[in-house]
């Protein structure tokens, strides 16, 4: 009988020490480098306040291939649970979309449309995230990411009426979903799927036209790195 119980209390500390392990696995700080495929759709519309000028509407669509730096440091809130708190960094520029608006109003006896074409590029997009994360093994863990997004926003127009004033900057929510997987100890490899929603950008054409938009983003992202 007490070699029995022995054999259990044996056999739970083994679990227990297997279980503890699992989340310890992916404890600490992790630099990492992602390379990600990117759609980025914005859906635009205009309006104006003279009624002799029909508002439109339109969607451009861009897919692109990034590269970013990713930093974050997790910790454990269970045998298996951890909360990953981070940000992801995107260096340099990158275009979102093209798009043309058509303007009903009538140009002088020729009845002509006005149209106008935009496009628009980011800058240096960052995102602050939280990533509550479960480790189904000691080698293999899942998470869920929320994070805030920020990029600098440039507005570039062409054709019969000009931009003056646009939005400069563009900010939203990141929601994602992912899987981490140890190679060794320190190495790791990951595979997200994230989408991130801004706020409406707009801009004003000379002609008192106002162009809005909401663009967002889907991502598809790979990515490997070093655990401290």
């Amino acid at each position: 009988m007490n070699k029995i119980l022995k054999l259990s209390a044996i056999a739970l500390l083994a679990s227990s020490t297997s279980l503890m392990a699992q989340s310890k696995s992916f404890e600490g700080v992790s630099l990492g480098v992602t390379a990600s495929v990117i759609g980025a759709e914005v859906s635009g519309s205009t309006s104006t306040n003279t009624s002799s000028a029909n508002s439109s509407s339109g969607s451009v669509g861009k897919v692109t291939e990034i590269a970013a730096i990713d930093l974050s440091y997790a910790f454990a809130v269970g045998s298996n649970g951890l909360i990953a708190i981070g940000a992801n960094y995107i260096p340099g520029k990158a275009k979102i979309g093209n798009g043309a608006f058509t303007d009903g109003t009538n140009l002088g006896s020729q009845n002509e449309d006005s149209t106008t074409s935009t496009s628009g590029s980011i800058k240096d997009p960052y995102t602050i995230y939280v990533a509550p994360t479960y480790a189904i093994s000691k080698d293999a863990a899942l998470y869920f990411k929320v994070g805030y997004s920020h990029a600098d926003l440039s507005i570039s127009s062409s054709g019969t009426e000009r931009i003056t004033t646009s939005s400069d900057k563009l900010e939203g929510w990141t929601y994602a979903i992912g899987s981490k997987t140890m190679l060794t100890p320190n190495t790791y490899f990951g595979v997200e799927a994230s989408v991130t929603d801004y706020d409406n950008i707009s801009a004003t054409l000379t002609n008192g036209k106002v162009v809005s938009a909401n663009p967002k983003v889907a991502q598809g992202t790979i990515s490997i790195g070093y655990k401290f």
